[in-house]
């Protein structure tokens, strides 16, 4: 509900931000976007993908980070990307045909 009320007074273009969230709970999020419908034309997201490559890091050095961003965070990027199948292009919630 509170998806299509904010998607409905957009006036401009708009992006969902992760805001930090997991991958896992913004990927919930999207789905839940793109159920209701609302026409957005993407994201923003950075801490989503990466944060849980942070504690590996710590604990484990700079070799174990690269392997965990080479496996679980090329996954998490790769599962935002196919997400997006309901993000819509920029220039149609202005009414922009691509044909003009």
């Amino acid at each position: 509900m509170h998806f299509r009320e904010a998607a409905a007074v957009a006036t401009k273009p708009f992006i969902y931000l992760s805001a930090g969230v997991s991958n896992s709970q913004f990927l919930e999020s999207l789905a839940i976007a793109s159920e209701a419908g609302t026409a957005y034309a993407g994201v923003l997201c950075g801490r989503a993908t990466w944060k849980n490559g942070i504690p590996v890091y710590a604990k484990h050095g700079l070799k174990a980070l690269e392997e965990w961003l080479r496996l679980d965070g090329v996954r998490n990027i790769n599962a935002v990307n196919a997400a997006l199948h309901s993000a819509r292009p920029w220039y149609a919630k202005l009414g922009i045909s691509t044909t003009d």
